[in-house]
């Protein structure tokens, strides 16, 4: 069975680094047809490349935000709850995007377009530096080749065969050098929160604070502007192309096939760019364009080995910091892993589900144990004639996944608690003697090792509300170990309330503290 496992996760991650080059090279390309309409914006109509990237981020941002309102508002509602993440995204959305396009733009401006993108193309060295220091490798051979062909390939375009021209201003130079560190941390910072969310979440909220950002500085309103149906229809390819289009599809490729390969593929930018500008503006094209994208189409193939590395699940796992999971459930595209979150169910348990049931809580014991938590007595809890009494009568609830695989087991409970009767030095936020029973108990959360970090626990804690919600109840309660970090960082994202420590009587009488918490629900 593991090796099972382990074979579909090899093929989930093929497919992946197929898409991920596939969109790498979309989005590229579909950088490069924006650059061709943004100059045709500004040579025949005056557009001020300024308002051009305001008023573009702006529309993105309620495009992008207006799919993910229809499409699935819930996770919309999820990420705003994740302040980390919105965090992470509008530090991106400033450091990555704003500054990405504004260093970019001021590096033309002091020295050419072709400079100016071999400068903004140093930021591979960067992305390969930090990817290998990070993971603590070398650049293998393919990496270091398609690097040199890359480069090499925008100093034939730059210069035109003539290193002199590359000699630029001390004001060139520098936002030469910051466009290089834009492109790095463009590439690099949001590699977390798209593996979370994905790529059409995070570049439409990226897009709305970098777009308000900016509002206040270029002040659109007071741009004179007047589109004709040409310069509209030109703005309108910027947007939906080489903005909506442009920036999900290469971020996604980030997610897909990782930075260093994205980065090194966005190098086809110019190379689009150039065979636009020839066709659809007529421009001229030398024997130096043309052998300069030659050495990036070079760098395209030697990067793509689509066929990734077989590695024992252990090191995969050691690689990027999680558990290797048991089982494979892959996102749809675009979307994060948060967003299996709508692919979870939960359903009451069966006697069939038993010895799984019992594996899992066992699991949780052992996890506690991890934790530094001496259970005593209470690590055979609950006992097996306990369980199944708690399964017949539809107190315990399990959670599969799309593939219908058991991950995660949880209890809610509407019989009185005798342990909250004795009292808690503290404050419940309801009244435990109230008739009727005015709460509900959470008990035995448990979660599989391979499903953990994947929203399982929040998907748990919102079920468990709404069971007790129909069930009449105005409260749920929970108690912990007070060393259960983890559950009390999620009880209190939540929106549980610590009420205070109560003491807990095992089988012998001994007594042990724990964290109780309530939510109330919302009238």
């Amino acid at each position: 069975m593991e090796r099972k496992n382990v074979s579909q996760a090899a093929v989930v991650q093929g497919q992946h680094m197929m898409r991920g080059v596939m969109f790498a090279l979309i989005g590229a390309v579909c950088w490069g047809f924006s650059g061709t309409c943004a100059q045709l914006l500004m040579n025949q109509y005056d557009a001020p490349s300024d308002w051009i990237t305001c008023v573009r981020m702006l529309l993105s941002a309620v495009f992008f935000l207006g799919v993910a309102i229809v499409k699935d508002w819930r996770a919309l509602a999820a990420l705003f709850r994740d302040v980390r993440s919105v965090i992470g995204i509008a530090v991106f959305a400033i450091f990555g995007i704003v500054l990405c396009q504004m260093s970019y733009l001021n590096v033309i401006h002091y020295t050419s377009a072709g400079v100016g993108t071999t400068l903004e193309q140093l930021g591979l060295v960067l992305i390969m530096l930090w990817t290998c220091l990070r993971k603590h490798r070398l650049p293998n051979v393919r990496e270091v080749l398609g690097l040199v062909l890359a480069l090499f390939g925008l100093v034939l375009i730059a210069t035109q065969g003539d290193v002199s021209r590359l000699a630029v201003s001390q004001e060139g130079l520098f936002w030469g050098m910051m466009s290089a560190v834009a492109l790095a941390l463009y590439t690099l910072m949001p590699v977390k929160v798209l593996a979370k969310w994905g790529s059409m979440l995070v570049t439409g909220f990226a897009m709305l604070f970098g777009g308000v950002a900016l509002t206040p500085v270029v002040q659109p309103w007071n741009v004179p502007m007047e589109l004709s149906a040409g310069a509209l229809g030109a703005f309108a390819a910027i947007v939906l192309i080489g903005t909506c289009a442009a920036y999900m599809l290469y971020l996604q490729g980030v997610n897909d096939c990782g930075p260093v390969k994205a980065g090194l593929l966005c190098a086809a930018e110019p190379v689009s760019a150039m065979v636009l500008a020839v066709v659809w503006l007529r421009d001229p094209v030398s024997a130096w364009d043309i052998a300069g994208c030659i050495c990036i189409l070079l760098m395209i193939v030697m990067v793509t080995e689509l066929k990734p590395k077989a590695a024992p699940a252990s090191v995969a796992a050691d690689v990027a910091g999680v558990e290797a999971p048991a089982y494979v459930q892959d996102p749809p595209v675009f979307a994060g892993r948060a967003s299996v979150l709508g692919y979870y169910k939960s359903r009451p348990a069966t006697m069939d589900d038993f010895k799984r049931v019992q594996t899992l809580l066992d699991e949780a014991h052992e996890t506690y144990a991890q934790l530094g938590i001496d259970e005593g007595k209470y690590k055979k809890y609950p006992s097996a004639r306990r369980l199944t009494h708690s399964i017949k009568n539809g107190t315990t609830h399990v959670v599969e996944n799309a593939l219908g695989q058991l991950i995660a087991v949880y209890a809610v409970s509407f019989a009185p608690d005798k342990n909250y009767a004795r009292g808690i030095h503290g404050a419940w936020l309801t009244d435990t003697a109230a008739e009727p029973q005015k709460y509900a108990e959470l008990h035995w959360v448990a979660v599989d090792r391979p499903a953990r970090r994947r929203g399982v626990g929040s998907f748990i804690l919102d079920r468990a509300a709404h069971i007790a919600r129909d069930g009449g109840r105005a409260s749920i309660r929970a108690d912990i170990y007070p060393e259960n970090e983890p559950m009390r960082w999620l009880l209190e994202k939540r929106g549980y309330k610590f009420c205070g420590t109560l003491m807990v009587k095992d089988t012998f009488g001994r007594e042990k503290p724990r964290s109780a918490y309530e939510l109330v629900f919302r009238a």
